[in-house]
């Protein structure tokens, strides 16, 4: 079992690794700020943060999410609150967060939230699944500008009823969003 610290990195890195134009800032707890990205100036490579990350899940290596004290994630994304991030270009109405879950438990829950009327059918999903870090992100958008859907609430709802999914499973919990 792994700390939330190292899980919170895990997703970070994963969401940060298949954003176009993503950075991260670490802050670390003794030196300086470092800047990673897929950018030639950046002071580490995406890529080998994930890396890092996937090798420091393995029991015999170190956690090196005790190595960093802030995490930020930003470039061509800004958190917008819980997890959720929306793109610095205005026009671009879509949000992405990323999960613990398998691309296979994402589309249970979008499915079920569809036939509950809590995410119109217009609401396009985009999954991108990381194997090696056991982390999926996803983007929430929709393409028809003449449906009137509040992407910030679907995204909300929809990564709300995974954290719930998460946690139901993290307490050995049964699966799956309340009925009533």
């Amino acid at each position: 079992m792994h700390s939330p610290e190292f899980e919170q990195l895990r997703l970070g890195v994963a969401l940060a690794h298949v954003v176009p134009d993503a950075e991260i800032r670490i802050s670390a707890p003794v030196g300086s700020d470092l800047a990673v990205s897929s950018c030639p100036g950046a002071d580490m490579d995406i890529c080998d943060l994930r890396q890092l990350v996937v090798s420091s899940a393995c029991p015999r290596q170190p956690d090196v999410s005790q190595w960093i004290k802030v995490l930020e994630i930003r470039g061509s994304i800004q958190h917008c609150g819980g997890g959720l991030y929306r793109p610095r270009q205005p026009q671009d109405e879509h949000r992405w967060f990323a999960t613990l879950l398998s691309p296979r438990e994402v589309v249970d829950i979008l499915l079920r939230l569809e036939c509950r009327a809590q995410v119109d059918e217009s609401v396009k999903a985009l999954l991108k699944p990381d194997l090696a870090l056991g982390v999926t992100s996803v983007r929430l958008r929709t393409d028809d500008p003449t449906v009137n859907v509040d992407i910030d609430d679907t995204a909300q709802t929809v990564h709300g009823a995974c954290l719930v999914s998460e946690l139901l499973r993290c307490t050995g919990s049964p699966r799956g969003l309340p009925t009533s």
